[in-house]
């Protein structure tokens, strides 16, 4: 009796588990380099959170008006209804949206300044709605979203959403994902602000 009362005691719990923390998947395109079908180190995360850098082609910054204008219509094909630009906001790029019908959203990052609370709770509300997040290259500042994403929306923990993000990374982009350098410091403690107390060994990767 008592066995059958521990079997059923480790069914329960492995249920319980299986749902304690949500699956993410992320879909990886293999056309990504930024002039082609797809926009530079594009993924699609959830059906929800599309990730990549910027619509201009950050290797060339040599993609036409046309051309953007182009992603922005794939990217609304797909039901995007937000592009969230983490980057120097442009104008270009915002007219083009917003004639497209979609909201910009300019929330500019970078190694020393990250979204507040506030900034943070509207991204998550657009990306909920789907969203397309881009920095320049589509790896740290996005990286940094992605990996905040999967521990507001999903359950990650801090290291679990950090080996998401970083260059191989199930989240990653196939071209690069989030950096292992002390540049990367403010952003890492922006979605993983427990890390000083839960990996010695990742605060001294960025000088912590």
């Amino acid at each position: 009796m008592n066995k059958v009362i521990c079997t059923l005691i480790i069914i329960l719990l492995l249920i319980i588990s299986s749902f304690a923390g949500e699956k993410s998947i992320c879909i990886k395109e293999k056309d990504v380099w930024g002039s082609g079908k797809y926009p530079y180190n594009f993924r699609i995360i959830d059906d929800a959170l599309y990730a990549g850098g910027t619509l201009f082609n950050p290797e060339t910054q040599g993609n036409s008006i046309e051309k953007v204008r182009t992603y922005i219509r794939l990217l609304k094909g797909m039901g995007v209804k937000s592009i969230i630009a983490l980057n120097a906001s442009s104008k270009t790029e915002e007219n083009i949206v917003k004639e497209e019908g979609l909201i910009y959203y300019s929330c500019p990052m970078n190694a020393e300044k990250v979204p507040t609370l506030k900034e943070t709770e509207k991204i998550m509300e657009l990306i909920e709605n789907k969203a397309y997040v881009h920095c320049e290259w589509g790896a740290d500042r996005t990286g940094a979203i992605v990996a905040k994403y999967l521990r507001t929306k999903k359950g990650y923990s801090g290291y679990d959403a950090w080996q998401a993000v970083i260059t191989g990374g199930s989240h990653s982009g196939i071209i690069g994902g989030f950096k292992q350098n002390c540049g990367n410091r403010k952003l890492l403690l922006y979605f993983w602000p427990e890390v000083v107390k839960e990996s010695y060994k990742v605060c001294e990767i960025y000088g912590i």
